[in-house]
């Protein structure tokens, strides 16, 4: 069985906020089709309040904060069109949900720690990485707003990767990686799976960026956010999710069920702040705020629990998982460092090892618990 796979499915210049994974003609994010139009603005939804019993339990001692969004309970927000408990797209036609369908094809053929893919199996998987408008052509202009550049930093031009790597995420790091990690599956270096872990880590990477990524280019591009839904959940109904959704309901269900509370914060504030550039700031970062938490404890229970499999595992399949964990591990680190810098130092030393050896996982994977314990 594929570790966390399902059944198979049948140059943007960031000036101020940059431009969006389904954005207008001039963009090469483009929606395909005539049916790309936007919906009408539906305003408020009819209250409709997720059951208690139908929410995941939360951690001991773990609250939402007082001025969370949560669909239409009593919270400090106006209603919205969010509160009927279903996103509502803005705009029809979602080009980012074919991309998250192809991180899943390429799940199939590759994410087992068990076996090594194919040579073919590789080719395969990059065939499908580098389609018209797929993940590659996302991942080497991805920025990441959580760090501050000057304005005007163009992550497209030559020389701005190097000199702001964490911000240009795609094109200085999350890249290379992946055509690094495509190539090696395809000459068949041995073991074969760390290479396809590689993968994993980084388009999971891509799609925790992404999310964070849509939701603050949405102030000046309102369909953006659709693209930050759509990178977290794939396109699904409320509460599901495949991609990114579908790892962090299988390890923590509570931070899901949150990130999901954070995905229609967005989309109401964007409801309440309608105008082509929105102006509700205040408003916007307590919205991206709350996704952005629930979604980053996410990723933090999916590498704690690969480094549990570090502990359990021995052989290449210890190995899988921990190239896993040294990829995404890294995604962890600005997030981490705020809370706990001690414990996101200790990360860092230990991902800096070749192999686990000399490791203790489950210590690590202790404190990132600990620290992300609440969404």
């Amino acid at each position: 069985m594929r570790f966390g796979t399902i059944s198979s499915f049948a140059l943007c210049v960031s000036l101020a906020f940059g431009c969006g994974d389904d954005d207008g003609t001039t963009d090469p994010d483009a929606a395909v089709g005539d049916d790309a139009g936007t919906t009408d603005d539906a305003g408020p939804m009819a209250c409709m309040p997720v059951p208690a019993a139908e929410r995941p339990e939360a951690p001991a001692g773990c609250m939402a904060a007082a001025d969370d969004y949560a669909p239409c309970e009593d919270d400090a927000w106006p209603e919205c069109v969010s509160d009927g408990n279903e996103y509502v797209r803005i705009q029809d036609s979602i080009s980012t949900i074919a991309r998250v369908r192809g991180f899943e094809e390429i799940a199939e053929l590759l994410f087992d720690p068990t076996s090594d893919p194919s040579s073919d199996d590789f080719l395969m998987a990059r065939g499908i990485y580098q389609e018209e408008e797929g993940l590659d052509s996302r991942v080497v202009r991805r920025y990441d707003p959580h760090f501050e550049v000057p304005e005007g930093t163009d992550c497209t031009l030559e020389g701005s990767p190097e000199m702001f790597p964490d911000y240009c995420v795609g094109p200085s790091t999350l890249q290379p990686i992946l055509l690094d990690a495509f190539m090696r599956g395809i000459d068949e270096e041995a073991p074969a799976r760390i290479q396809a872990a590689r993968i994993e880590g980084a388009l999971l990477w891509f799609l925790y960026a992404s999310t964070y990524k849509e939701a603050f280019s949405c102030t000046t591009t309102a369909k953006d956010c659709d693209s930050a839904y759509a990178y977290y959940a794939g396109g699904e109904e409320a509460r599901g999710g495949i991609g990114l959704a579908r790892y962090v309901r299988e390890v923590a269900p509570y931070a899901h069920d949150r990130a999901w509370d954070g995905i229609f914060a967005v989309r109401c504030w964007r409801d309440l702040d309608d105008a082509d550039t929105a102006t509700m700031l205040d408003l916007r970062d307590r919205a991206r705020a709350q996704h952005d938490r629930a979604v980053l404890t996410g990723v933090a229970r999916i590498v704690a629990e690969r480094l549990r499999e570090v502990g359990r595992t021995s052989g290449d399949e210890q190995l899988y998982h921990w190239a896993f964990v040294q990829v995404l591990g890294q995604a962890l680190d600005r997030g981490y460092t705020e809370r706990d810098g001690d414990g996101a130092a200790a990360l860092r030393d230990a991902l800096s090892n070749e192999d686990p050896s000399g490791v203790d996982p489950g210590a690590l994977a202790d404190a990132i618990d600990a620290t992300f314990d609440c969404a």
